[in-house]
């Protein structure tokens, strides 16, 4: 029986990519365009990926995260409504604050690692 070809994953392609594009000073628009474009059966990841590495570098410099918020907020205001802005901008908050979480206890284990780890 022949294996389907599973659909590749925009997250685990363009992550390490939009960080590093991001820290060599990348105009975060463009940057989603282009990402966009190569996938556009799903052209709202790309501005979430976009936004999730740009919230997690602004923290991982110090920016206080009201300050973060509405950075965000401001990105779409043209896009959304006021209340879609802020909730969007608190989602992405919450997610870079969860992988940098992440990071920080175990950089080097997968969550199975753990179930399985000897004690």
């Amino acid at each position: 029986m022949l294996k389907t070809i599973r659909k590749r994953s925009l997250q685990g392609d363009e992550s390490g990519r939009i960080l590093a594009a991001l820290r060599a000073g990348a105009d975060p628009a463009l940057l989603t365009r282009e990402i966009a474009s190569r996938y556009p059966d799903d052209p709202g990841a790309a501005s979430r990926l976009v936004d999730i590495a740009s919230a997690r570098l602004w923290l991982a410099e110090g920016a206080p995260l009201a300050d973060v918020l509405t950075v965000l907020e401001v990105r779409h205001r043209f896009e959304l409504s006021r209340a879609d802005c802020r909730a969007y901008a608190a989602e992405i908050l919450w997610a870079a604050r969860q992988e940098i979480d992440a990071a920080k206890h175990d950089p080097n284990s997968t969550p199975k690692e753990t179930d399985y780890a000897a004690a």
